[in-house]
């Protein structure tokens, strides 16, 4: 199968290209020379330097620096596009794409439809294009789904006998139950392509993306997600363009190189030899069936260098890749239109909308330019500028609107425009939305919705999820005990696990659940006449990732399952695929790997009334490589990353076949990552119209170009 590939730049290379060395960004005259290894991938060592502590570097490949002055004005600045070779890059966008793949005959005029305001008679008839609805699962990988499809029949089939899914079985229903999954195993269900269990498995149209993220200037320690750099330096220091360009040891600006990592680009690039070439590739599971893997296959490679759900999403919302933690930006930190924005500059409904804060990264990134996640200033302002007609999700933190923003959404500026929702104890689940039944966008009427946070006892940053029962209650609260010695190394991490809820259970009725708000999203937003773009956010499935916490993944899938057959029965009663684009993906992966037996040991323990157990007792909600990390063991190869990370899990040998998954490559102890992977995903979708297909394996699709050009906008 061939990839999608949307997480990519606007600056591009028709090439494949593979190499062993790391390179900072290139000059604009400079030509390809051969790489010099800057990073050891494999055991996250630095290359030997010289006496003076700087990397050996052939000329084309200086250590960068701040520029100490103005670059002179024949030097070309914001990348220095306009001299830029056209072998090596050029700039794009959507239409121009589209037209060079055959999706379009020619570009338009205007992104929007000239005639959208005529009322002459006998006028043609406006295309306002299609709706498109986005559903993002962050964290959503190919494995999580397939967890996801076996436990909702697994579900379904125990119900079907009897069981009591919430509170177990016992005699003879209990019996009957376990021998009918006696021996069950993932080959009764799927193990390859598609799949089947979810609503969005029903969906026509399935392919693959890669998820690939930049590397400016040096690797993380460990190469432990890319590096959060633009081509003003560290992000987290400055906000948007108030910082020198990095330049090279003659004044010169780097510009972006769009090749590949080992070949001294600034793209980490997919190797199908070393991750294979499908998320369920077989050498994943071969190693813990103590079978060899193929020879070029490395099961550390997908843990390298992976990215952030703020720059994948900020490739679907804009086209432009960027780096991690940036959002709405370039990697000149200039900021970039979103989907969102256009949908609104042609007179359409724009929404976000999460099961996390409404502006974390993943919402965020189409509403807010910041060249860092955690600007909170910048997510303020940004939400300010773009006026989304919808947002909903928790407000808490930096991660939402300003108070003033708010309070101004009541009584003053915006009260005309924004009705303002908030948790209410007063308030039942089902009666939340009620004040917005009258509501029109045609009228210029927002929505804004606010759960969690100061708006409830709890506090809580998200909204409620369910483990594998769907009762809310009863999970395991995992909290490592790190142990450190007097210079703050780690040394050994201890698991200390309760049991508690998924969520108060006397906020439950206060709060919609998500299947509800987004029901009542589109039947507010599908009121604009001239059509609207919905982004929703599943985000704790990408939660319960990080803490290798299947009871609460389990929860998240189930969730986002409902999500979407709401939107396919939004879809089937408002003109269907016709009048309509729906899309549900990732932005990146984690490591999940399920074993055989997963289906009869999840069937027991729900049988058994235990189902929050498939979650070990030995779970610790810590980062192992975190850990390993803070302790140096990145620069000890006497070991493999795998057997380091061994080091800091916490899951028995015993654990991992109790449970029938792990997390991490096989043999780093079962909670041994914790942390995003570089693995594909998979979208599936329908409505699209032949836009991926004619995209799949070119190297430069884009999600954004997908929905932009051809179904959103109406323009042929």
């Amino acid at each position: 199968m061939k990839f999608v590939t949307p997480l990519v730049s606007v600056l591009f290379l028709h090439e494949s290209v593979n190499s062993s060395s790391i390179r900072r960004g290139r000059r604009l005259d400079s030509k390809p020379s051969k790489p010099v290894p800057l990073f050891d991938a494999k055991a996250g060592k630095s290359s030997k330097t010289d006496k003076a502590g700087k990397s050996k570097a052939d000329d084309n490949n200086l250590p960068f620096s701040k520029a100490s002055k103005e670059p002179e004005p024949s030097s070309p600045q914001g990348g220095g596009l306009n001299t830029l070779p056209t072998h090596i890059a050029g700039i794009d966008n959507s239409f121009r794409l589209l037209k060079r793949e055959g999706v379009i005959d020619s570009i338009p005029n205007s992104l929007c439809p000239q005639n959208r305001e005529s009322d002459e008679e006998g006028a043609e008839p406006v295309n306002y294009g299609k709706n498109v609805i986005l559903i993002i699962g962050d964290g959503m990988g190919w494995e999580m789904i397939r967890a996801g499809a076996v436990a909702k029949q697994v579900i379904q089939e125990l119900e079907e006998m009897g069981v009591d899914t919430k509170e177990g079985a016992t005699g003879d229903i209990a019996a009957a139950a376990k021998e009918a999954f006696a021996g069950r195993t993932l080959d009764d269900y799927y193990t390859e392509g598609k799949g089947s269990g979810l609503s969005f498995q029903d969906l026509s149209g399935f392919n693959l993306m890669t998820t690939s993220t930049t590397m400016i200037g040096d690797p993380n320690p460990g190469n432990h997600y890319g590096p959060a750099n633009s081509f003003l330096g560290s992000v987290s220091d400055h906000d948007n363009g108030m910082a020198d360009l990095l330049v090279d040891a003659d004044g010169n600006p780097l510009v972006f190189d769009p090749r590949d990592i080992f070949e001294g680009g600034n793209m980490v690039l997919w190797d199908e030899k070393k991750g294979g070439m499908h998320p369920w590739d077989e050498n994943y599971y071969k190693a813990a069936m103590g079978v060899p893997t193929d020879e070029d296959f490395d099961p550390e490679f997908i843990l390298q260098h992976a990215i952030d759900s703020a720059n994948s999403a900020s490739a679907y919302s804009t086209g432009v890749k960027t780096g991690v933690n940036m959002m709405g930006v370039d990697l000149y930190e200039q900021p970039v239109r979103t989907i969102l924005q256009e949908a609104e500059t042609c007179g359409k409904s724009g929404g976000i909308m999460s099961s996390v804060p409404i502006l974390h990264a993943t919402p965020a990134a189409f509403v807010t330019h910041t060249n860092y996640r955690k600007n909170g200033h910048h997510l303020a302002d940004g939400f300010r500028e773009t006026e989304p007609t919808w947002a909903m999700g928790t407000c808490a933190s930096i991660y939402q609107p300003s108070s003033e923003l708010k309070q101004s959404m009541i009584n003053g500026s915006l009260a005309s425009k924004y009705t303002f929702l908030h948790q209410d104890p007063e308030v039942m689940a089902e009666n939340f939305y009620d004040p917005i039944q009258d509501l029109d966008p045609d009228d210029g009427k927002k929505v804004l919705a606010c759960f969690g946070g100061e708006y409830s006892t709890s506090g809580n940053d998200n909204m409620p999820y369910r483990g594998v029962d769907s009762t809310y209650l009863g999970r395991h609260c995992s909290v490592g005990i790190v142990d450190k010695d007097e210079d703050d190394v780690t040394l050994s991490i201890t698991p200390n696990t309760t049991i508690c809820n998924h969520w108060p259970e006397e906020e439950l009725k206060n709060i919609p659940k998500m299947r509800q708000s987004i029901e009542e999203a589109l039947k507010f937003l599908s009121k604009d006449d001239d059509g609207f773009f919905l982004m929703a956010e599943q985000g704790d499935i990408d939660w319960a990732a990080h803490a290798d916490h299947m009871d609460d993944l389990i929860g998240a899938m189930l969730d986002i399952d409902d999500m979407v057959d709401a939107v396919r029965t939004f879809i089937d009663e408002n003109g269907g695929y016709e009048k309509n684009a729906l899309y549900v993906t990732a932005d990146h992966d984690h490591y999940l790997t399920l074993l055989p037996h997963f289906p009869e040991v999840l069937a027991n323990l729900i049988i058994d009334g235990k189902s929050h157990e498939i979650t070990p007792f030995n779970n610790t909600n810590t980062n192992a490589w975190d850990e390993a990390i803070s302790a140096s063991r990145h620069e000890d190869d006497s070991k493999s990353q795998t057997e380091h990370l061994k080091d800091f899990a916490t899951w028995s040998d015993e654990d991992i076949q109790n449970v029938a998954h792990f997390f991490g490559p096989w043999g780093s102890g079962g909670n041994g990552w914790g942390s995003h992977s570089t693995r594909p995903i998979v979208i599936h979708h329908e409505g699209d119209d032949g836009c991926i297909g004619a995209l799949v394996g070119k190297g430069e699709g884009f999600l954004f170009i997908i929905m932009s050009s051809k179904n959103y906008y109406g323009n042929k």
